[in-house]
């Protein structure tokens, strides 16, 4: 067995890439840990990467390869993860397990077992969901804007106001009578919330602005929520599956979900993203 070569971190990840290469070869069984495409290499390198500069920023020197013990391996998937979903969680943790059982494959020594892996596994699959099946969030929300739209075109109005931009329905209230006061170029700037707190400019389809400006005559709320009760839910139950798709769409474009909390929680018009938090457990 041998170690990385290169003095340097730098130099070791690059020849952690030339021994994994396979470009252009033939799978050997599906136990080949080589790397066959330019996506698998591009997420090795930047895994290699992660592993130096953790290992950097923790003092430590010498052969990257000599650093993959359980304990360092350990702590750096607990760190490496930490802000991921669940199921990027169980994905990252595959990769770089596969990663490492390629070098070690291509001669590489280290003190590393199978055993991390399986815990940090088990671990994960512990983890609670964070999108509970029943709850607040409206099922078929589409469908039920169509059927308020037969019923009322206002009241449908308002309600796809709260569930496009997520709004409180005195916000959603004020918005679609006072359009004007707060449209500019495709965004709705200086709407206030709850607390006299001024929501960030949030981005408007032209659909909706359309649909807005056709409104009149405005329900009272009072009318507007027996509307909605006809069909068991409430003007709140909108701001929760706003949450809810939000939280879903941007998870499905890869985006870490200590963030996704964090800006979600703002377009909602809270300054904590445990407040996301909250309105997730009740989706």
């Amino acid at each position: 067995m041998a170690n990385l070569k290169g003095a340097s971190f730098e130099k070791q990840i690059k020849d952690i890439h030339h021994r994994l290469s396979a470009f252009g070869e033939k799978r050997h069984g599906r136990t080949d840990k080589q790397t066959h495409s330019k996506a698998l290499s591009i997420k090795r390198a930047e895994m290699s990467k992660s592993f130096a500069d953790y290992c950097s920023n923790k003092g430590l020197e010498g052969k990257l390869n000599e650093h993959m013990t359980n304990e360092t391996v350990k702590e750096f998937l607990d760190y490496r993860t930490q802000d991921l979903a669940k199921n990027s969680c169980e994905n990252y943790v595959r990769a770089f397990s596969s990663m490492l059982e390629g070098l070690e494959k291509s001669n590489v020594d280290m003190l590393v077992t199978k055993d991390v892996f399986e815990e940090k596994m088990m671990e994960i699959r512990e983890m609670p969901d964070i999108n509970p099946m029943e709850g607040r969030a409206i099922n078929e929300a589409d469908k039920l804007i169509d059927a308020l739209y037969e019923k009322s075109y206002e009241t449908a109005v308002v309600a796809q106001t709260q569930l496009e931009l997520g709004f409180r329905v005195s916000e959603a209230f004020e918005v679609v009578e006072n359009i004007d006061k707060y449209y500019n170029d495709g965004k709705l700037i200086g709407v206030i919330g709850k607390g006299n707190h001024e929501y960030d400019a949030k981005d408007i389809t032209s659909s909706l602005l359309e649909r807005i400006k056709l409104a009149d005559n405005l329900p009272t709320q009072r009318t507007y929520a027996n509307h909605l009760k006809a069909y068991d839910v409430s003007s709140h139950d909108f701001r929760y599956t706003f949450v809810k798709n939000e939280v879903e769409k941007r998870l499905e474009l890869g985006q870490e979900y200590k963030q996704i909390l964090s800006d979600i929680s703002k377009e909602i018009n809270h300054s904590r993203e445990e407040m996301t938090n909250y309105y997730l457990k009740r989706v």
